[in-house]
């Protein structure tokens, strides 16, 4: 049996909750009496989670039991099996009587041994059916952690390639595109940046590829590519500076070619000008001399002279070509091409300077050789061409790339695109492998549960366990019997014959009259519901000689006759149980309670549930019950003590019941003092008293007493001594003898 409730935490008015000191143990039989409101059903819930160790509604529950066997705290059963009977039964069990009600299974003695076969195979079945129901709540919960991931990642996917248009990416497309772009991958940053780039940018225009310009030579139909020109060039530059025209030449302008250059312009000038002397120093030129500088300045040199002259020219167009030579701004292509462009071109203008000094170099052998033609004289014509054209062939290749692009920029787009998905679902690949795994673990184990497996607690399936504990439940008994036990229960119940219980094979209906009952009223409800509860207590599943019974205010909206049926009804139903707890608001119900545990000498301990207001919310305790109370048979001598005995402390927890006890006096007290079918004010109007105080003790009990659920007006703490002292000072001048009986009662 349970011995005490030691604490209970997180639970309505029991928020908070300490068994106070030297409250009374629990006994085979226990009532709780408390007001309506004050937490009677809120502490019948916490016998219903000691069956489990949890109350589903109370996730944060926290309890400290004391029983025979040992104390129980959140996450313990009780060792011994607890029926309660509330609210939260009614629902259950009872709902709205629009459907059938489940069917009570009665056995017979000499089937028992069938019923616990039944008994094992339905729990069995049940314990099944809550783990396939915990299992289909965690793949649940699986799947939203994964919808969770999908939609993170489908988030920084569109947020990646929001550049690429207005379009949305949202967690249906991460999940398509993974099961689509596999395998995924995933890639290194500096790829990632260059598909966000692709992303960022606008098309460009196309760009001419890059080449070297092709070289024309003499008497050649087709161009000659430049670095073959250059090649040439270098070729001709080597031939010419070892050819000379040796015959008559003159010595000392083979010497000083400065003075041959000299010579040979001036006989250009004589030539043009007709001079027939020297223009220098005015004298005639001797034939002898004219004839030698002819021999000098010959044919053949002539002819070396014009080939020289053509070879500077080639070597200047060149350079000047070469020099001239453009190609795009850096700014004009894709930006992932800026590095590779970047170097391309630092390695072109390096190869061209460097062949634009050579060409230079090659220049001044030339000129050099066009005055000194009768001199033979190596010279290094060699030209490096390789690194320009290889250079030229880079950059060519980085344009096209660009071109390429221009002409693919939707499709670069959609690559770049996919580049990140399939790199972001990369990321999530693992996690979403994990949840994949623990859902086919725990489908695999469902099926197992269902479909019956060997190591399981019975190899079985489901629908076989189910199937034989139907066949041995109609062995052992007929599901009737509970619904004939019903119908003749409700009819002495209710002193009438209209309802009854049909039974058929989803359970009992409730007729009236032969045909489904409809707009029953809420004692009829009320009476179906304990009925149902009391004759569900002889079940197959549910031994009361070794359970607890728990009934919260079974008599709610029942009319005073129907009071005592339902004590008999209860009395009888929980007579061989174990033990039993009985919970009400109801003092008349109470004193029958206490009556037939007074005469039957029952073991019972009595306790009553006091509920008071604080600033932040209302509070609970569970104390012993007044003597008062057991005593007398009204509730007006435990009134008349709750006032005598009240002094305020100020807080509002003291003074939260004090209007509604005031009020109850003094209704009983003027309907006994002053017999009238007058309302209470004008009861209280008639008496002799103090007009003013008379006034307060009205309005005192009239507008503190009634409930608004707009909270309590501050006013009472202040109201209340002093009202409650006119109250007892009118009680006391107008039955003095009275006033004082009941005052030594309240010692």
């Amino acid at each position: 049996m349970l011995t005490a409730i030691k604490k209970i935490r997180n639970l309505g008015v029991f928020g908070d909750y300490a068994q106070v000191v030297g409250l009374k143990e629990f006994s085979r039989y226990n009532l709780i009496y408390g007001e309506n409101g004050a937490g009677k059903t809120t502490l019948s819930r916490l016998f219903t989670a000691l069956n489990s160790g949890a109350h589903p509604e109370y996730p944060l529950l926290e309890f400290a039991v004391d029983a025979e066997g040992g104390a129980i705290g959140k996450g313990q059963k009780s060792t011994r099996k607890i029926r309660v009977f509330n609210s939260d039964y009614v629902e259950a069990n009872i709902g709205k009587f629009d459907g059938p009600l489940r069917p009570i299974l009665i056995v017979g003695v000499e089937n028992k041994a069938l019923a616990e076969e039944v008994r094992r195979e339905q729990s069995i079945y049940d314990a099944r059916s809550a783990r396939i129901g915990e299992i289909a709540t965690t793949i649940g919960k699986a799947a939203t952690e994964k919808g969770k991931i999908f939609s993170a990642v489908a988030k920084t996917i569109g947020e990646a390639t929001s550049g690429a248009s207005l379009r949305s990416y949202r967690k249906p497309d991460a999940e398509k595109d993974f099961v689509r772009l596999q395998p995924l991958k995933a890639y290194s940053e500096e790829e990632l940046e260059v598909s966000r780039a692709t992303l960022r940018q606008k098309q460009a225009a196309p760009v001419s590829g890059f080449a070297l310009p092709f070289q024309l030579r003499d008497g050649q139909a087709e161009p000659v590519p430049f670095v073959d020109a250059l090649r040439q060039f270098s070729d001709l530059v080597i031939a010419l500076t070892p050819k000379t025209a040796q015959e008559g030449a003159l010595q000392r302008l083979v010497a000083n070619p400065d003075i041959s250059k000299w010579v040979e312009e001036g006989i250009r000038l004589h030539r043009d000008h007709s001079s027939e002397v020297c223009e220098y120093c005015v004298q005639p030129i001797p034939p002898a001399r004219i004839e030698a500088l002819a021999q000098h300045f010959g044919a053949a040199d002539q002819l070396l002279k014009v080939e020289i002259e053509a070879a500077i020219q080639r070597g200047r167009t060149l350079a000047e070509k070469l020099n001239a030579l453009q190609f795009p701004a850096q700014q004009t292509l894709y930006s992932e091409l800026w590095k590779d462009y970047e170097i391309a071109s630092a390695a072109f203008e390096e190869a061209r300077t460097a062949c634009l000094k050579k060409l230079g170099a090659l220049d001044t052998i030339l000129a050099d050789k066009l005055v000194r033609r009768s001199t033979a004289f190596e010279a290094d014509g060699s030209i490096e061409t390789e690194a320009l054209g290889a250079a030229a062939n880079q950059l060519d290749g980085i344009l096209q790339r660009h071109d390429i692009k221009t002409a693919q920029f939707d499709a670069a787009k959609a690559r770049a695109r996919e580049m990140l998905e399939r790199h972001y679902l990369a990321e999530i690949a693992g996690s979403a492998a994990e949840f994949d795994q623990q859902v086919r673990e725990l489908e695999a184990e469902a099926k197992k549960l269902k479909d019956g497996a060997p190591g399981l607690d019975d190899a079985r399936g489901m629908e076989a366990l189910l199937n034989s504990a139907k066949e041995k439940r109609a062995k052992v008994s007929s599901e009737h019997a509970g619904g004939a036990e019903m119908t003749t229960r409700l009819r002495d119940f209710l002193g009438r014959t209209d309802l009854e219980f049909q039974s058929n094979d989803e359970g009992y209906r409730v007729l009236r009259r032969g045909k489904s009952a409809r707009r029953l009223s809420e004692g009829e409800k009320t009476a179906i519901a304990f009925l149902y509860f009391v004759v569900q207590l002889g079940d197959h599943e549910f031994d009361v000689t070794e359970g607890i019974v728990v009934v919260d205010d079974p008599i709610s909206s029942l009319d005073s006759s129907a009071i005592y049926q339902a004590f008999a009804s209860l009395k009888n139903a929980v007579k061989d149980a174990k033990q039993v707890f009985l919970l009400t608001h109801n003092f008349e119900f109470l004193k029958l309670l206490l009556d037939w545990l007074k005469q039957t000498k029952k073991a019972a301990s009595y306790y009553m549930i006091i509920c008071a207001e604080t600033e932040d919310n209302r509070v609970a305790r569970i104390e012993s019950l007044d003597q008062m109370l057991i005593d007398h048979p009204t509730e007006y001598h435990f009134l008349f003590k709750t006032l005598y005995t009240f002094k305020s402390n100020g807080t509002i927890a003291a003074c939260y019941h004090i209007p509604n006890v005031a009020r109850k006096l003094l209704e009983t007290f003027l309907e006994f003092h002053s017999p009238s079918t007058a309302t209470m004010y004008k009861q209280l109007e008639a008496v002799t008293f103090d007009e003013d105080k008379k006034t307060a003790i009205y309005k005192f009990t009239n507008d503190h007493s009634h409930r608004t659920g707009k909270g309590f007006d501050p006013a009472i703490v202040a109201e209340s001594q002093k009202n409650v002292t006119f109250i007892l000072e009118m009680v006391k001048e107008m039955a003095p003898l009275h006033y004082d009986g009941l005052a030594k009662l309240s010692v």
